[in-house]
């Protein structure tokens, strides 16, 4: 008897088309785990914004402000700075001091000694936080 050891052609096929099914069914699946990159840049100027409102470098205080701007009183500088919304970015003025981009909206609420503020990003993301930044 002669025989030959081996798979045959339709078994490779199969095996191929097993394998298609099962990377098919990965692949889809890992789809809806991935973040937008928007979103993750959205999330890391907000935070970085938030760790640089409360820092000693600054020793921000609360001066005065609304709905749409806050002025802060950093007493390491000696200088009143303007947090508002200008065009799509939320920014620092004097000067042009971009902090977080793609800004729909902004909102400032100050109870003292927590300044919270609400951000509406372009993509519909909404971030928001209470500061401490205590009052002048």
């Amino acid at each position: 008897m002669n025989k030959k050891m081996g798979f045959t052609l339709l078994e490779t096929l199969l095996a191929i088309l097993i394998l298609g099914i099962i990377f098919q069914i990965f692949s889809f699946s890992t789809g809806f785990t991935k973040i937008p990159l928007q979103t993750q840049v959205n999330s890391q100027n907000w935070q970085i914004l938030v760790n640089e409102l409360e820092s000693a470098k600054h020793r921000f205080r609360f001066h005065r402000g609304s709905a749409t701007y806050a002025y802060l009183e950093s007493l390491e500088e000696n200088k009143v700075y303007k947090l508002a919304k200008y065009q799509d970015q939320l920014r620092f003025s004097p000067g042009y001091m971009p902090l977080i981009t793609n800004v729909r909206a902004v909102d400032f609420n100050y109870n003292e000694p927590f300044l919270k503020l609400t951000i509406k990003f372009n993509n519909e993301e909404v971030k928001t936080d209470e500061v401490y930044i205590p009052k002048k």
